[in-house]
């Protein structure tokens, strides 16, 4: 019984975080696409978006996800970061 609550509030957890992770990435790609003064906030949303996609992978044990999402936000938003900062 226990553990049956626990695996529902995973899911629902995990089901927060990726609809949370969706609405971070939309604002993040329209600041992008924006070509604005704060277009270079969009890194960061897009950096939510996926760190929030990897915690609900690493609750779920999805590896596939994990490993996605973890590169995305390793090697992509954090670079989109870093030039952002720099330039």
């Amino acid at each position: 019984m226990l553990s049956q609550r626990k695996c529902k509030k995973k899911l629902s957890i995990s089901l927060i975080l990726k609809l949370s992770s969706s609405l971070c990435a939309l604002c993040g790609g329209v600041l992008l696409a924006s070509k604005t003064i704060i277009s270079g906030y969009g890194f960061i949303f897009l950096a939510m978006s996926s760190s929030q996609l990897l915690v609900a992978s690493i609750l779920l044990k999805d590896k596939v996800m994990i490993f996605y999402a973890a590169s995305v936000f390793i090697f992509v938003d954090c670079f989109g970061l870093y030039r952002w900062l720099l330039n």
